[in-house]
């Protein structure tokens, strides 16, 4: 009987201990646990919740893109978020009946309709799985729907007693609007054991970011997420794994925000700074990057008209010099945050003037190897030294759009590709036949490891598609150079291994990418071949982008026009066997990136850019009345 007693005494403590929803601590730490998120209306400033005593503030970014306040509360509530095109239809107006949201079928089906495990209501669902109880303090108004960030799965609300919000609330988890006043206040009273968020309230019009501070135990200086990587900023996502991981429970595997933490002291220029300067690359992409490529084009067509062949010929090299250097550029005006006046006459006018230097230094090969290498370089040194000014670039991922915050976007992966598989040609044939093709091959392998470590590794570049473009690349030069055609076929084994190891070594050294997250912890429906039908499904959409399309077109048009002119293509790269498996090894990596990125048609864009713009320095530099 004693032995009874003794083992039911035993799993009774073991289930008291397993049981979910009991953070650690004694049993008054538990009951003392509680969870108070405040919306404050706005405008406010981060430097406004210094007043919540005990706080580390920050930024929040409030969605994918331009999202009614609506959107970003549902994205707390599911705890992960995607573009509005991938939903078949807008969000309506969504309001709450005392118990209920109407309409709340719709909403579910519309998350259904992304193609992604995207759970509205997910977060008050798992609290109440876990024994936690989560409610609504106050009014459920239409003008601040952040009571949708407490919404059930099975579209519930659950009314918060009387004494909420504050200390002595007979829930866990509140949510309510509130004056800033109001905030401070209820901070103030709080237990030291208490969590205490206040968010300003999403404005109508999206697109700026929101201000953040969360008063509760071990937080204090400046907000940080692993999905940003970068101090004082983090996600509207974000806030679903954080509460729930204060109360001892794991985020679903479909929630793809991550805990927020905090520390280093506050810095609240650098806030204003950051957020200025997110809002401003927004703005300026288009023209920082798209106004010295269309200037340029059209002052090398004009002398190439007017001043004849010899002309046409030094443009020619000067504009794929400058292109080549331009994105070199971006980065160096991402650390002065300029006007977007000033980022354009620095875009339009350094790259020409280092482009006409180099072919004064260095006429030749060598020109367009350093150019290629002063690029690659640049944003290989920003990443591994952490100075994080790719973010901040133009070229770089768009923060402020919501998408991406740290290592590189699709336009950087594409053009760092091309430039590492051209400037290895390029430097190789400058070399001249000092080098056997052995050791060409060997070079071209070498470029592409690097490139695969740096920008395709979770602590650097953190972009899975250049553990597929890169590693391809590199084998389709080696495979060009070396004479042994058949050994393309490699290329397919060198990507499969590369992203074997990329997501080995980015398990075993802990850098975050949402690569590793939905392939090896992803849920019952984010297995490896949704992400790939995903992925697929966003690349013909790419092709079709209205936007986009005009360039699309004239790029396969160029492309289409080049396979015409093969043999005059043949006959230009004749005995120039390093430029010619350069360009074959960068169309490769293009073409791959087309078929396997969800921005596909901007790999072909790119491509084609840099591609062409090699040929025409070729041609630039074969002697007057060698060609046709």
């Amino acid at each position: 009987m004693a032995f009874k007693i003794a083992l039911a005494a035993l799993l009774v403590a073991l289930l008291a201990a397993w049981a979910p929803g009991i953070a650690a601590g004694s049993p008054g730490e538990a009951e003392q646990r509680q969870v108070t998120i405040l919306a404050v209306q706005g405008p406010v400033l981060a430097e406004d919740l210094q007043r919540v005593p005990g706080a580390a503030v920050g930024l929040m970014n409030p969605g994918l893109g331009d999202v009614p306040p609506d959107q970003t509360w549902l994205d707390v509530s599911q705890g992960a978020r995607v573009f509005g095109n991938k939903y078949d239809a807008s969000l309506n107006t969504l309001s709450a009946l005392p118990g209920r949201v109407p309409g709340w079928p719709g909403v579910l089906r519309r998350a259904d309709s992304a193609g992604l495990e995207i759970k509205p209501g997910l977060l008050a669902t798992t609290l109440a799985l876990g024994g936690v109880l989560a409610a609504v303090a106050g009014p459920t108004e239409r003008s601040d729907p952040s009571f949708l960030a407490l919404v059930t799965r099975g579209g519930r609300l659950v009314k918060a007693p009387p004494d909420c919000p504050g200390a002595g609330c007979g829930a866990a988890v509140t949510i309510s609007t509130a004056s800033l006043d109001e905030a401070v206040r209820i901070a103030f009273e709080r237990d030291p054991e208490q969590m205490v968020v206040v968010i300003e309230s999403p404005p109508s019009e999206s697109g700026n970011q929101l201000a953040i501070a969360i008063a509760g135990p071990g937080y204090s200086g400046m907000l940080r997420s692993p999905s940003t990587r970068t101090p004082g900023y983090v996600l509207s996502t974000d806030l679903a794994p954080t509460v729930l991981g204060y109360f001892g429970l794991r985020a679903p595997a479909s929630m793809s925000g991550l805990k927020i933490g905090s520390g280093g002291e506050v810095d609240f220029a650098a806030l204003a700074e950051l957020e200025g300067r997110y809002q401003q690359v927004g703005n300026s992409k288009g023209t920082a990057m798209l106004f010295p490529l269309l200037v340029w084009f059209l002052v090398a067509g004009g002398l190439a008209l007017v001043r004849g062949r010899l002309y046409a010929r030094q443009s020619l090299m000067a504009l794929c010099l400058a292109v080549v250097l331009l994105p070199a550029a971006l980065l160096l005006t991402a650390s002065l945050s300029p006007s977007v006046a000033l980022e354009s006459a620095i875009a339009g006018l350094l790259p020409v003037l280092c482009a006409l230097a180099l072919l004064r230094l260095l006429p030749g090969w060598d020109a367009l190897a350093l150019a290629c290498v002063l690029t690659v370089a640049a944003f290989a040194i920003d990443l591994v030294a952490g100075l994080a000014l790719t973010p901040k670039a133009v070229i770089g991922p768009n923060p402020g759009l919501g998408a991406r915050f740290y290592g590189i976007g699709n336009e950087l992966e594409s053009t760092l590709m091309a430039l590492t598989a051209i400037g290895t040609g390029a430097a190789l044939q400058a070399r001249g036949s000092r080098l056997s093709r052995e050791k060409m091959a060997a070079a071209f392998l070498l470029a592409g490891l690097a490139g695969t470590v740096v920008f395709a590794s979770g602590r650097f570049g953190a972009d899975v598609g250049a553990a597929i473009i890169f590693p391809l690349a590199a084998v389709v030069g080696a495979a060009v150079i070396s004479r042994r055609p058949r050994l393309i076929w490699l290329g397919g084994l060198a990507v499969v291994g590369a992203v074997a190891l990329l997501a080995l070594a980015d398990t075993v050294t802990g850098g975050e990418t949402h690569f590793v997250r939905s392939i090896l912890e992803g849920g019952s429906s984010d297995s490896a071949l949704d992400v790939l039908g995903h992925r697929l499904e966003a690349t013909l959409q790419s092709f079709t982008n209205l936007s986009r399309l005009p360039v699309t077109l004239f790029a396969l048009a160029l492309v289409a026009f080049a396979w015409y002119r093969r043999e005059w293509l043949r006959r230009l790269l004749s005995r120039l066997d390093p430029v010619r498996a350069g360009l074959i090894a960068a169309a490769a990596g293009s073409l791959a990136g087309a078929l396997t990125n969800d921005s596909g048609a901007l790999f072909i864009q790119v491509g084609v850019l840099y591609v062409g713009l090699a040929i025409a320095f070729t041609w630039g530099l074969r002697p007057t009345g060698t060609d046709t």
